[in-house]
């Protein structure tokens, strides 16, 4: 069976499907030693080999894992201005797989890490159409509930983007503010917290609580687990069939 090569890259554990298709077009990837691969090129993993820059690509044992991730934590392995990042804080034991659907800095919540590079482009790729249930704490938004309908029906338009929730509702009142519930189905930059700010609100604490089926139920901050096996399931599911 022929497979897209972008796709045997990403099965490799090395990156997601769309960084390998970048490798690709930056001429670094060979197939048998001695031909530049191409974007749209495919291969036989029975006949073919793959190589990166000299090392030859295989097929690793797929792993996946729930993080819960902390606030102010850059979602990268170093950062040139000295942030705590992702990986400093990891065990020795995730330190080979990749994060799919980054969190800002500032944000805490549920983390996937894989080294599984099709599953990652299938749970943050928009057309999957996978929900994101996000809890925030906000001030300064007057009408909350006109807020909540806004980005629901017709949506923000930021710097020429539309941002919009597939749902939201206000969970209760807080001091000083608002707690709310958003749902989305894409993944655009800090997307909650520019909706929030264009009604002149201010975000005290943003938390990513599922994507999917995978919740942190009571994982501890910092701390993480291997899926379970109705997780494992769904995993199975969307890499035979492509959807959900």
């Amino acid at each position: 069976m022929r497979l897209r090569l972008q796709k045997y890259i990403a099965q490799s554990g090395i990156c997601s499907r769309r960084a390998a298709e970048i490798l690709i077009a930056q001429g670094k990837v060979l197939i048998n030693q001695s031909k530049v691969a191409q974007i749209g090129d495919s291969i036989d993993p029975n006949i073919d080999s793959v190589s990166l820059e000299g090392q030859t690509l295989r097929p690793r044992l797929k792993q996946y894992f729930v993080f819960h991730k902390p606030a102010k934590v850059l979602c990268s392995k170093k950062d040139p201005a000295g942030l705590p990042c992702l990986y400093q804080i990891l065990p020795p034991a995730l330190q080979h797989v990749f994060y799919a659907g980054r969190l800002d800095f500032m944000s805490e919540g549920l983390l996937i890490l894989t080294n599984d590079g099709a599953f990652s482009h299938q749970l943050t790729h928009p057309s999957f159409g996978i929900q994101k249930h996000y809890r925030v704490w906000l001030k300064s938004i007057l009408n909350i509930e006109s807020f909540l309908n806004t980005i629901i029906k017709d949506g923000i338009v930021d710097n020429g983007e539309l941002l919009k929730a597939k749902s939201a509702r206000k969970i209760s009142s807080v001091k000083g503010g608002d707690l709310i519930e958003i749902v989305l189905c894409e993944g655009k930059n800090r997307e909650i917290r520019r909706m929030i700010k264009a009604h002149d609100g201010k975000v005290i604490r943003l938390k990513r609580i599922t994507m999917g089926p995978f919740s942190l139920n009571d994982l501890k901050v910092g701390k993480w687990r291997s899926f379970n096996q109705k997780e494992l399931n769904f995993v199975k599911q969307i890499a035979d069939n492509g959807r959900i």
